[in-house]
């Protein structure tokens, strides 16, 4: 199998972080109309991180983009070109286990058109 194929069949989340719903929101559309992820989960949460030597207490909204591992460069690429933060997080994690339904949904839903 090539490995353009291979990682057809490969599917994954990736999480990211963001400052408000607009933006995540905003980036999301982008990413759904460009065929790169097929759905976002978006979660408003409390976050507490250390950055430049001071301890930060903050909303944020995490989000799990579902996608297929061909489409995680562009992906990736996109968001840090879009991202407000200086240093985003964003974090690739491999699904190993779906449900037929699953797979033929992002695959239908990431097919290029002709």
């Amino acid at each position: 199998m090539p490995k353009s194929e291979k990682k057809k069949n490969q599917y994954i989340f990736i999480y990211a972080t963001f400052p408000s719903k607009k933006t995540v929101l905003s980036i999301t559309e982008k990413l759904i109309e460009k065929k790169l992820i097929v759905c976002a989960n978006i979660s408003e949460h409390d976050s507490i991180y250390a950055w430049n030597k001071r301890i930060y207490e903050e909303k944020e909204y995490g989000v799990f983009f579902k996608t297929r591992e061909d489409k995680w460069k562009k992906t990736k690429k996109y968001i840090l070109e879009k991202h407000p933060y200086e240093t985003p997080v964003i974090l690739k994690f491999k699904i190993r286990g779906f449900n037929k339904g699953f797979k033929k949904w992002i695959d239908e839903s990431l097919k290029e058109q002709d």
